[in-house]
């Protein structure tokens, strides 16, 4: 998948769910923390494993129009923008 934006400069945090979304699109904002936290992100998802930071990074990443959000059974679900 291409990145959508070549003017969105990418940080540590917008990184980590960027490459979440990118193998587990359309996903609550819960599994995201959940897969932040797991084995396989730990080493880029350090600092994006707390909610108040998956918050701004997310928000940061969707009015940017990377991503999307949508009000579901769970709570909000993000996917990337395609």
């Amino acid at each position: 998948m291409k990145i959508m934006s070549d003017k969105f400069e990418f940080d540590e945090d917008t990184k980590c769910i960027y490459e979440i979304l990118k193998k587990e699109n359309d996903i609550t904002s819960r599994r995201v923390l959940e897969l932040a936290s797991s084995e396989e992100y730990i080493e880029i998802c350090s600092g994006c494993a707390s909610g108040d930071t998956f918050l701004r990074a997310i928000k940061k990443m969707e009015k940017a129009g990377l991503v999307k959000s949508s009000l579901g059974k769970g709570g909000y679900r993000w996917h990337l923008n395609e």
